[in-house]
């Protein structure tokens, strides 16, 4: 009788226990929001990523190794690892999908308009107050002017025989930009055929436009992909992510470090070109060489066209440049931009490369920040005192959080200086390239214990 008991209880745990784990799988697969969550619980914050030591021990597909960089491996491998580690994507990918075949007159609510020599930029219409940095930077005139921004802006780059051969890849793409366009990303169909022209309207772009096209997403096909590759070596740091489906020719790396995001969409026929492969293979070796966690597990994927979609954009295409947006909206502040005017003249200049202690005397930041609390005492606001990009960042970023409103900008330096130093001094030494007057803040401010 007790050892029936026994059985019983036994047999109901484990019924239980699979009950849950066919429960959760099925909600990985068809909950787009669990997904995501799951994969924030298996690899932290996008600033502050790591691996959960719990949820290591089991087999999820958060946790697969990519191809080995020290073997050559195989173009197949990259390509179920690929497979698996985008898992999360699944929902949103079966969302994009129904979304194409079911919207009508998709750009209804959003705006279309020439920027010069860009030809139908679609934008999300998103806008925000100005803050400081924005009148600072000659984006504003004054502190709360409205200003238009995107979370991301896409670029879909081909070629077109005629207008009406622009008009019909238009309509074509309608209902993918609408998709992104939900997203809070800009959208354009952009036709070239040289690199010259390419880099000259992605340039206008960036000079003209920074609040839209922050975050760049470039896709295309063919001889346009290897123009994109070609585009992206000569100047890397103009792009968050770059996709490239069976790109004609193989395109050398640029010897700077990896900052953008690289996703091959390959067919059978370009998987059996060799050259074209290892140098694919390359690419995504190089995206993935990154000493955080989010790039070096996605930074760099490649991916065989196994079923032909009805979509213009792969399902899978299309997840990877939200999710490119969407960590470069939080992560931007890990990673430094072009140098700009107003980075070229630090207010107090540092007199050693390195980001530690050593790197100025302790008596040299006890001056530097009293004179800067005599100059600030009594003359400026909370606001206007400690004031720097990472602070305003950081505040955009909570602007929906109680607690970070009422923090000071000098409590704000202290609490994010202590988390970007327990991530280690290469974080910190690409914080001083972002930001150094934050780096010379917080550095004082520790000195002081204030």
């Amino acid at each position: 009788m007790f050892f029936r008991r026994i059985l019983s209880v036994s047999c109901g745990v484990i019924l239980g226990i699979l009950t849950l784990y066919i429960l959760e799988g099925a909600c990985f697969r068809l909950v787009e929001d669990y997904a995501f969550k799951r994969l924030r619980w298996a690899w932290g914050n996008y600033l502050q990523g790591s691996e959960h030591p719990i949820l290591r021990k089991f087999p999820l597909d958060h946790f697969a190794e990519p191809p080995s960089l020290e073997k050559k491996g195989s173009i197949y491998q990259e390509s179920v690892y690929s497979s698996r580690i985008m898992s999360f994507s699944l929902p949103q990918r079966d969302r994009y999908l129904e979304f194409i075949h079911t919207e009508n007159d998709p750009l209804r609510n959003f705006d279309i308009r020439d920027l010069q020599s860009l030809r139908g930029v679609i934008t999300p219409g998103l806008t925000r107050p100005a803050m400081y940095e924005d009148v600072r930077d000659g984006l504003a005139r004054r502190t709360g002017d409205i200003l238009e921004y995107a979370e991301g802006f896409f670029i879909f780059v081909t070629s077109v025989s005629s207008n009406s051969d622009y008009e019909y890849q238009f309509a074509q793409w309608e209902k993918t930009f609408a998709f992104l366009l939900n997203e809070g990303m800009a959208c354009v169909l952009l036709a070239t055929n040289s690199l010259e022209d390419l880099m000259g309207k992605i340039s206008f772009l960036k000079a003209n436009y920074p609040l839209l096209s922050e975050n760049l997403v470039v896709f295309a096909r063919g001889e346009q992909a290897s123009l994109v590759m070609e585009a992206c070596f000569a100047r890397p740091s103009f792009y968050r992510g770059i996709i490239v489906e069976n790109p004609a020719r193989k395109v050398p790396l640029s010897g700077e470090i990896s900052q953008n995001w690289f996703l091959a969409h390959l067919d059978q026929d370009s998987m059996q070109e060799e050259v074209l492969t290892t140098s694919i293979m390359d690419w995504a070796r190089k995206g993935r060489e990154s000493e955080f966690l989010y790039p070096s597990r996605l930074g760099g994927l490649i991916r065989q066209e196994v079923q032909k979609e009805t979509s213009p954009l792969p399902s899978f295409a299309i997840s990877y440049a939200l999710m490119c947006k969407e960590y470069f909206s939080i992560a931007r502040m890990l990673f430094p931009g072009p140098p700009s005017a107003s980075d070229a003249m630090p207010i107090l200049p540092l007199q050693d490369a390195s980001v530690d202690s050593k790197f100025d005397s302790a008596q040299n930041l006890k001056d530097d920040l009293y004179k800067k609390l005599e100059e600030t005492d009594g003359s400026e606001s909370e606001e206007d005192s400690f004031n720097c990009d990472m602070v305003n960042e950081y505040r955009k970023i909570h602007a929906d959080d109680p607690e970070v409103l009422n923090l000071s900008n000098r409590e704000l330096i202290l609490r994010i200086g202590q988390s970007f130093e327990s991530m280690g001094d290469q974080v910190m030494k690409q914080i001083k390239l972002k930001d150094p007057l934050f780096i010379r803040y917080y550095l004082s401010l520790k000195e002081l214990g204030l």
